[in-house]
């Protein structure tokens, strides 16, 4: 694989400087952020929505507490997910902005 600046240096849109764009380890960071949050956010769904695997069927302080904790990863998985999402578009404009004015 080539280096980001090398691939990008030709002022040629190709495959090549796609692929190497993507895979430049800030582009890489923001898509593991959007990834967790993505395989996060269905745990915290199924653990809001049926907190008696986690907690047992104890009682309803209990059950409370398992929605709650399920509610929290839900907001912590979604911050992600759009996080490094926006993040990922936001990079993408910004460095196209920066490569035009460049040229």
């Amino acid at each position: 694989m080539t280096d980001v600046d090398d691939a990008l240096a030709d002022r040629t849109v190709g495959f090549e400087a796609a692929f190497a764009y993507a895979l430049s380890p800030d582009m890489r960071r923001l898509i593991v952020v959007f990834l967790f949050g993505w395989l996060l956010l269905p745990v915290g769904l199924a653990v809001f929505f049926s907190p008696e695997f986690l907690v047992g069927f104890s009682g309803t302080i209990r059950e409370a507490t398992g929605m709650v904790i399920g509610l929290v990863v839900v907001v912590i998985a979604g911050a992600l997910l759009f996080g490094g999402l926006i993040g990922a578009l936001f990079k993408t404009i910004a460095d196209a902005n920066r490569y035009a004015k460049e040229t």
